[in-house]
């Protein structure tokens, strides 16, 4: 059974377009080269005016999921890209969340 992510993260403030750029240019194409299914992203702006990135990720299964975010997050990543991701959001407002139909799609 698919398993679908919703991540979800809080921008810093004036840094959408920078961080758009970065999704867009580096993080999406990495992401999709090691098989995560981007299904779709999108922002929106909370009551108190801060503004967010969602997005939402497919994987074949959890085992699968595993595998792809134990290579996902290699050296590399932490070096790298993890220092330009928390320069862009706040770290500790990062939420993912797995979700699971609530109904079959017969």
């Amino acid at each position: 059974m698919n398993v679908i992510e919703l991540r979800e993260y809080q921008i810093k403030p004036g840094k959408t377009a920078q961080w758009l750029n970065l999704m867009e240019k580096e993080i999406l194409p990495y992401q999709r080269s090691k098989g995560v299914e981007v299904i779709n992203s999108y922002l929106y702006c909370d009551d108190n005016g801060d503004e967010w990135f969602v997005w939402l990720r497919q994987f074949k299964d959890e085992k699968s999921r595993q595998e792809i975010c134990s290579q996902l997050y290699d050296q590399w990543w932490i070096n790298e890209v993890r220092p330009k991701v928390f320069s862009l959001i706040e770290e500790n407002s990062v939420k993912v969340r797995t979700l699971q139909a609530a109904f079959s799609a017969n």
